[in-house]
């Protein structure tokens, strides 16, 4: 078994001079001044696009996070911390995310005596990106690849938001004699459960709400879900498409009431955006969708993933299913927190409480 190698992050020089000359070269929309009410607000856009190609400093970020442990092993990327004697604990993102949403949450982690290995999913930033369209089970399978062989883990915790949800679940459910725990913040990705016998009027109530917001929301799950290669050519092409693809997700899934800037500086706006530019990862990492689509992973009758489970539910999470549905899917959940702040992206918009749930949760769990 290959063991992983040292990687140094260094995008080149030629790569951050295109970019700069595409955003000052963006050909702008004409389009009335109406805020956010039809999606991206353009003002706002041209605000962050002229300080993207401006002010905005990639190689700073660059420097913290080579600061970092960071590896490769068969073309997967991650970053490690920590050398505790607790169970190593893998951090799984989701999309629009990347490793970098997890800076803030690691030394939380680490300081409580736990290693902490931070993968970047196949197809986003600086991972390889699969030959073909690969969904939550085959990325769920490399990982395992990763943590279990490339790093040798014979015991550890898996815990993920978004897409991060469902695969940390997966990767729960088929190595249950490995995985000591399980901790999610987006439980509404959970796998379907087959078993809906004697629903309680929450889980009709939540039902219901999903399916308004598949209907008014999910917009871009639908586009990437079935033709991820039709969106991906002008999200490659234009930084500003990018910009307006992604900032719309961080605006309407974060704690923000509207106004982004409340949680996300310009900066980490750029960071994220910056990666997903310079990596060439936007349409592979949406490829993910169309993967899933085609062949979801469902929990057949009596199925559950057995491990121990708590759940981190923030207000400003997308979509917010009852207890009593996440326990159709999760065995043995021990824990459930409702936070009074945050949202989908929970690692980077509060990663103080997030990592005091995870560690309160494996201290409980032993």
């Amino acid at each position: 078994m290959a063991k992983p190698k040292p990687h140094e992050i260094a995008i080149g020089d030629g790569v951050l001079d295109d970019l700069r000359d595409r955003l000052e070269r963006t050909r702008w929309p004409e389009a009335a001044d109406v805020g956010w009410e039809y999606g991206m607000d353009q003002g706002f856009l041209r605000r962050l696009c002229e300080h993207w190609a401006g002010d905005y400093d990639w190689r700073a970020t660059e420097a913290r996070l080579n600061g970092l442990d960071n590896g490769i092993w068969d073309g997967i990327h991650f970053i490690r911390a920590g050398e505790g004697s607790a169970p190593p604990i893998v951090l799984i993102h989701g999309w629009p995310g990347a490793v970098l949403e997890f800076e803030r949450l690691i030394p939380t982690l680490v300081e409580a005596g736990h290693q902490v290995i931070a993968p970047s999913l196949p197809g986003f930033g600086f991972s390889r990106a699969p030959d073909e369209p690969v969904n939550a089970t085959g990325v769920a399978a490399r990982l395992r690849e990763l943590i279990e062989g490339g790093l040798g883990l014979d015991r550890y915790v898996v815990q993920g938001g978004d897409w991060g949800t469902l695969i940390a679940a997966r990767i729960a459910f088929d190595s249950p004699e490995r995985v000591a725990a399980l901790h999610v913040n987006s439980p509404s990705v959970l796998p379907f459960p087959m078993d809906l016998s004697d629903l309680s009027h929450a889980e009709q109530a939540w039902l219901g709400e999903a399916a308004k917001w598949r209907t008014r929301g999910a917009y871009y799950m639908l586009t990437q879900g079935v033709a991820p290669d039709t969106l991906a050519p002008g999200l490659s092409d234009s930084p500003a498409g990018l910009a307006a693809w992604l900032v719309s997700k961080y605006r309407d899934w974060s704690d923000c009431s509207g106004d982004v800037e409340t949680r996300f500086s310009l900066d980490q706006l750029c960071d994220f955006l910056t990666l997903y530019w310079a990596t060439g990862t936007i349409s592979s990492s949406i490829r993910l969708y169309a993967a899933e689509a085609r062949d979801r992973w469902k929990l057949e009758l009596g199925e559950k993933v057995r491990v121990p489970a708590a759940v981190s539910d923030f207000p400003s999470e997308i979509l917010h299913p009852p207890r009593e549905w996440a326990k159709r899917t999760l065995g043995d959940l021990r824990s459930w927190t409702e936070h009074d702040r945050g949202g989908h992206f929970a690692a980077w918009e509060e990663p103080e409480l997030l990592g005091r749930d995870i560690v309160g949760f494996l201290r409980e769990v032993g």
